[in-house]
């Protein structure tokens, strides 16, 4: 199997399954018990199709909503941070407050709100139609970051495949 066809039926696949788990109604569900790890599941997903996006020739760099680092310069990388907190329990993208060792993870707030007040630092979704997962001292929304850049990769992978033997797999998605 050549590698752009392993890569095309990647895409696709993550593609699919990202949709399926968007469309099962779990991420309205807080109390579910595969909440977590459905939510888990996405972000390796969207960081596959981002990290994909990102090699094929387009970062996906929007900054809205987001506290930019020198390592986490757009959304393509607070994905990788999220991802990676998740993924990885001794990772110190979960570490808050290195001071006092604080650790953050995982965290979640339904809409609007005010999640802690540690020192300076609070940590607040600001609107009432997301989600908002917090890792360490970043925080992702669920709509304004992973669905609207996945969303992003998907149009433009889709692009680039689109005149290619590849484009059928990419069409059903």
């Amino acid at each position: 199997m050549n590698d752009e066809f392993r890569t095309v039926t990647d895409i696709s696949s993550s593609l699919n399954e990202f949709k399926k788990l968007i469309s099962s109604n779990i991420f309205n569900q807080p109390d579910n018990p595969f909440f977590k790890s459905a939510l888990i599941h996405l972000l390796i997903l969207s960081r596959d199709l981002t990290q994909k996006s990102y090699i094929k020739g387009k970062t996906i760099d929007f900054t809205d909503d987001m506290v930019v680092t020198d390592k986490i310069k757009n959304v393509t990388f607070l994905i990788k941070h999220a991802r990676d907190a998740v993924c990885h329990i001794d990772s110190q993208n979960h570490v808050l407050c290195k001071e006092n060792n604080i650790m953050f993870s995982f965290n979640v707030i339904f809409g609007k709100g005010t999640l802690a007040q540690i020192g300076d630092l609070t940590m607040t979704s600001d609107y009432d139609d997301d989600i908002c997962i917090f890792f360490g001292d970043q925080k992702i929304y669920l709509v304004r970051h992973i669905i609207r850049a996945v969303k992003e990769a998907e149009l433009y992978l889709k692009e680039s495949y689109k005149n290619t033997e590849y484009s059928f797999f990419l069409s059903n998605c």
